[in-house]
């Protein structure tokens, strides 16, 4: 059993949490990796103008012609970090990388096909397709528990 307790005061400077348990296990890994997308935000531009995009919108990551693009599902951002940086940054976050060129976010996945030489064919939330490279296809299917 589970309790929870709140502690809601004025006197604390910023939120914090801790996690009380015997022994770590599957639910307290996915309410750590929860809670660390729920703040999570990196600072992309469109138009000129910089927006501080909540990662859980962002599908997929794409570095073209030296530039990298986030997709969100009706919007494309550029970013000014590179591709291995971002995929620091989100590491913890349910992104993986997926090619040389491209990182997606693996709750955005609604189904995986098999394509030729062992690479994978992802269809995300928006109806996008994309290709997971042979190199990362393992990697890929482990991280969604697949055989």
């Amino acid at each position: 059993m589970m309790k929870i307790n709140l502690d809601i005061d004025g006197k604390y400077q910023e939120t914090e949490v801790t996690i009380h348990a015997p022994a770590i296990n599957g639910d307290i890994e996915r309410m750590v990796a929860m809670m660390r997308m729920i703040d999570s935000k990196i600072a992309v531009t469109q138009g000129g103008e910089t927006y501080l995009l909540d990662t859980d919108k962002i599908l997929y990551i794409d570095a073209v012609d030296r530039k990298t693009f986030v997709y969100t599902k009706d919007e494309t951002y550029e970013s000014e970090l590179k591709l291995y940086e971002l995929e620091q940054d989100l590491a913890e976050r349910d992104f993986l990388r997926i090619s040389k060129q491209s990182i997606v976010n693996l709750r955005k996945i609604v189904s995986l096909k098999a394509d030729v030489n062992r690479k994978i064919r992802v269809t995300l939330l928006n109806g996008e397709q994309i290709v997971v490279s042979r190199m990362y296809s393992d990697e890929l299917r482990r991280k969604l528990g697949l055989r």
